[in-house]
């Protein structure tokens, strides 16, 4: 061979034959992986498919899903009714669908999802109604019929129901971090206000900001009263407990989900509408401290850590009852209570076990945290629901409650001991402290779940092959 011959193989870019990989491709390593495809539409409508599986995508966007859970449901669901041409995209608020089968004219539709609400026994249901679809028991008449069921079905639990859990969870998540019977029993009342205020300006359509803004002000402002008053409290100890049941816990586990499932604009929406929220609790926070300093309120000592003062027995039995308080608040169903205080209390035990060793308290929650997103992905799917429902309010007792708490204290008011520069910093290293703890539980909760999902694909067979019996 001559070598002009040589050099210009050695040069020559390798070309490979490319493909588009399949899109049911997607579905490998999720509940809905290997769906029973059809080879044809099921039904001659293809367009009433279409607005089907946007209202279905809707309603999972609706009710907490994230990013992947939405898509892969939608493509698990067209394969299903024979629409292999079908392609979806998901951006933050909107879902595009677009068809574009050989010989036909493309067609495409956008739907924007613009409310919310917390409703995981809907979440649970829907997901359970994509895993009969895909075992091919449903038409898609059937299922729009269930679908319609799912959307108009009442609550499981009535409004007063989940202020009172509401108020236990705050009362028990005090209790979890160190604070007396009396702190507690007030810990609990100022909840009871706090979310009947906040569901009041949400019927006024006030914006979330503000609505968040005047719960961390009254819950401040309740504590630091008391305290004015003399009764034996630790004020942050109180807003602490409140405020955990108003922190946008499960946006930011659904933000850090699809930021690592390569969904930036989705997470950088949820991330976005998520600080807001953290920023508008911190702001009532901020000025129920100034109002209370104004009325002649004592200082309080901020550089108090945390010092619980129950055996860890009882420690664990808080968090078991805790975290179903917070399902109650997330309507999770009734059935799903015990396994997630279950959850919750086994991660619990990681969590201590990593304070006993000195992990120290950025890296002790992640620990608990992968432990519940493991956990909680088995028993979700065990279940018939998705992993968020179970590991949202397992992982709500590790929340920095206090950090934020302190962190705005000091921000907010003058402390003669120190300079207005280092009273600053300290608050806002208390604050980014808070932060990284908050983004590392939720990317604990994401770690557990993948790490689970080898381990699980026999789990969601059987989960099929069950549904095709009954």
């Amino acid at each position: 061979m001559r070598p002009q011959n040589v050099l210009r193989r050695i040069m020559r870019a390798e070309t490979t034959h490319t493909q588009a990989v399949p899109l049911v491709d997607r579905l490998v390593g999720t509940p809905y992986a290997n769906p029973r495809q059809a080879e044809q539409p099921v039904d001659s409508d293809e367009l009433a498919t279409i607005a089907f599986v946007l209202d279905l995508g809707e309603a999972l966007f609706r009710y907490g899903a994230g990013a992947l859970e939405v898509e892969t449901s939608i493509i698990a669901v067209t394969a299903a009714f024979g629409m292999k041409n079908t392609d979806v995209d998901i951006t933050n608020q909107s879902i595009s669908l677009n068809w574009a089968p050989d010989g036909k004219i493309p067609y495409s539709r956008v739907r924007v999802v613009r409310s919310w609400s917390r409703n995981y026994k809907a979440l649970a249901a829907v997901h359970e109604l994509v895993t009969d679809i895909i075992s091919g028991r449903l038409t898609r008449g059937e299922s729009a019929e269930r679908l319609q069921e799912i959307t108009r079905e009442p609550k499981p639990y009535p409004r007063w129901m989940v202020n009172l859990a509401g108020a236990l969870f705050a009362s028990l998540f005090a209790s979890f971090l160190g604070a007396p019977l009396l702190d507690a029993a007030l810990g609990f009342a100022a909840t009871l206000v706090v979310l009947g205020i906040t569901r009041q300006l949400a019927v006024w359509r006030v914006p979330e900001f503000f609505t968040l803004a005047a719960g961390g002000f009254m819950a401040t402002f309740i504590a630091m009263g008391a305290f004015m008053l003399d009764a034996p409290i630790t004020p942050s100890m109180v807003v602490a407990g409140g405020l955990m049941i108003l922190l946008p816990s499960a946006r930011v586990v659904s933000a850090i989900q699809d930021a690592i499932n390569g969904f930036p604009i989705t997470s950088a929406g949820r991330l976005v509408s998520a600080m807001i929220a953290f920023a508008g609790m911190t702001a009532g926070i901020m000025a129920g401290v100034v109002l209370a300093d104004l009325l002649g309120a004592p200082h309080i000592e901020v550089a108090v850590g945390l010092t619980r003062i129950y055996h860890p027995t009882v420690l664990v039995a808080l968090v078991f009852v805790a975290a179903m308080a917070a399902a109650v608040v997330e309507q999770a169903r009734w059935k799903m209570l015990l396994p997630t205080g279950a959850v919750s209390a086994l991660g619990f035990l990681l969590f201590y076990a990593g304070e006993l060793i000195g992990l120290g308290e950025r890296m002790t929650p992640i620990l608990g945290a992968t432990v519940v997103g493991a956990l909680g992905r088995v028993v979700a799917l065990r279940m018939g629901a998705p992993q968020l429902v179970v590991a949202v309010p397992g992982m709500m007792f590790m929340l920095p409650g206090l950090m934020v708490f302190r962190g705005m204290y000091q921000i907010a008011l003058d402390n003669p001991e120190v300079t207005l520069v280092d009273s600053m910093m300290g608050g806002l290293t208390e604050l980014f402290s808070a932060l990284i703890i908050i983004l590392g539980i939720a990317a604990g909760i994401v770690l557990g779940d993948v790490l689970m999902r080898p381990f699980t694909s026999g789990l969601q067979s059987n989960e099929r092959s069950r549904g095709r019996r009954r």
